[in-house]
């Protein structure tokens, strides 16, 4: 499923809620502010891509991310102006308590060979306290395959959403059986797999960037399979 960056400004819209996950997208003009409603039963990812956020004592920098778990009311969010900022929604059973993981402390890998190199930093990680979520970032090098080589998790949703692609673009792939789709991406747009391949790739002018966020929609949260054990993980 793909959604073009939205041209709505200074009020949460929810790009979709499929399966209980779902993503709600807010950008900024001005000083915005909003609720985010806890009682619903879903535990949530606060992350600015561009600007910051913050609410109660908390603040959120371009790229860290916030896990707000279920049962805490209404949170009031304030947003700084040219701010871009996501919220990551899905069912949970468990009760966790409110933390802040900064970008800057995220763990990394590198991997890929020549034609797929690139950089993944894990923010949300498996110690972390989270049912449902395993969330980072990847950054790949000018005309390199991303998600590559391609594998599936069809237990597994998994949410992309680009940044700093422009003045190039991606092209993020979908292929299941006979299904096989092909989209153009730039920045703030937002692609959600629910099953298949999906490798991704990017133009010479400039690397593919994005967040993702990888979801257990079906039995525990087990990312053993994402986590690629042959590479040493470094400290940023």
């Amino acid at each position: 499923m793909f959604f073009r960056k939205p041209s709505v400004f200074d009020k949460p819209l929810k790009l979709f809620d499929v399966d209980g996950v779902a993503l709600h997208f807010i950008t900024s003009r001005s000083v915005t502010k909003f609720s985010i409603h806890t009682d619903e039963g879903r535990e949530k990812l606060l992350i600015p891509l561009k600007g910051f956020a913050k609410f109660m004592d908390l603040y959120a920098y371009e790229k860290d991310m916030i896990y707000i778990p279920k049962g805490l009311g209404v949170l009031d969010v304030e947003l700084g102006i040219g701010s871009v900022v996501y919220v990551v929604e899905a069912s949970a059973s468990r009760d966790y308590g409110l933390y802040v993981k900064r970008f800057r402390e995220a763990k990394y890998v590198d991997v890929g060979d020549e034609r797929s190199r690139r950089r993944r930093y894990i923010v949300i990680d498996v110690e972390d306290p989270s049912e449902k979520f395993l969330a980072g970032y990847t950054f790949c090098c000018p005309g390199c395959w991303g998600s590559y080589p391609p594998h599936r998790h069809d237990d597994k949703y998994e949410i992309f959403v680009y940044f700093d692609v422009e003045p190039g673009f991606g092209v993020q792939l979908l292929i299941d059986g006979d299904r096989e789709e092909a989209y153009i991406v730039r920045d703030f747009d937002v692609f959600l797999v629910t099953r298949g391949y999906h490798p991704n790739v990017s133009t010479p002018v400039k690397g593919l960037n994005y967040l993702w966020i990888m979801v257990a929609v079906k039995g525990g949260r087990d990312f053993s399979m994402y986590i690629d054990k042959k590479f040493d993980v470094v400290q940023r």
